[in-house]
């Protein structure tokens, strides 16, 4: 099979694949937005940090950065940002998601999957995750990712999804307060909350994945079109000069008898 035709069966895939993970983007988006302004009410309501019943995580545990990139190249710099992060990212556990994620040199991770396993491995991409919120051994998780805003504009993104922030320029008037332990609700709802962050971000970064992929499959055949031009437009040169000399040759011969 030729080149031009491998790049034509890969764009169509993502071509395929693009219309309907933008259409899960956009639902997850809206989804991530409430999700985030829900847990942000609870974890920021007055009355449970003025009688202690939300226990904030401890300042010595540890950071977990959690990076979700792709299994498959040949979608632009989608992966090559990632692992620029994850080098950056120092003195910290974590996990990756995806094959053509690396580690530095000397280091390991708590966590690595590919992809395309993670629905199969989400369970114990849970376990992981609720252990780390419960045992109040970790103080901060960051979800690192490429984030789909439209078409045009996609880019890395750094999240922390827990503890979660409250929004800039958010103020809580609303507060309330309820009967019973809300700390270890809080804490169920948390964990609930981080796999779900995880999953949207899945569905989103999909979203980004395949519209880089169609970009560079659609340059790379625009690329072959060129390619195939030059020397096409070559050839017709050559010929016009052999066809050329042949009429010098015989022109020279004529003159010479």
């Amino acid at each position: 099979m030729s080149v031009r035709n491998v790049v034509r069966v890969m764009n169509f895939h993502a071509l395929v694949r693009v219309d309907n993970a933008k259409k899960l983007a956009r639902k997850y988006q809206q989804m991530q937005e409430e999700l985030m302004h829900m847990m942000s009410c609870i974890a920021n309501n007055r009355n449970f940090r003025l009688d202690k019943q939300i226990l904030d995580p401890p300042e010595d545990g540890m950071t977990l950065n959690i990076y979700l990139g792709s299994d498959y190249g040949f979608c632009g710099n989608y992966n090559s940002q990632i692992n620029d992060q994850i080098r950056k990212d120092k003195v910290t556990k974590k996990i990756l998601i995806g094959k053509k994620l690396h580690l530095p040199e000397g280091e390991e991770s708590l966590l690595t999957i590919y992809r395309k396993e993670l629905n199969e491995c989400f369970g114990k991409m849970e376990e992981v995750l609720t252990a780390a919120v419960k045992s109040r051994t970790c103080r901060k998780i960051y979800l690192t990712y490429n984030h789909y805003e439209n078409t045009s504009t996609i880019y890395l993104k750094k999240i922390q999804i827990y503890p979660v922030k409250p929004e800039d320029g958010e103020t809580y008037t609303e507060d309330f307060s309820v009967e019973g332990n809300i700390n270890d609700l809080y804490e169920d709802m948390m964990s609930a909350y981080v796999g779900y962050e995880l999953m949207m971000a899945a569905f989103i970064s999909s979203a980004a994945e395949n519209v880089l992929r169609q970009n560079a499959t659609t340059e790379s055949l625009k690329k072959i079109d060129e390619m195939d031009e030059e020397k096409l437009m070559e050839s017709r040169r050559e010929k016009r000069e052999a066809e050329f000399k042949k009429v010098i040759d015989n022109f020279v011969k004529k003159r010479m008898y």
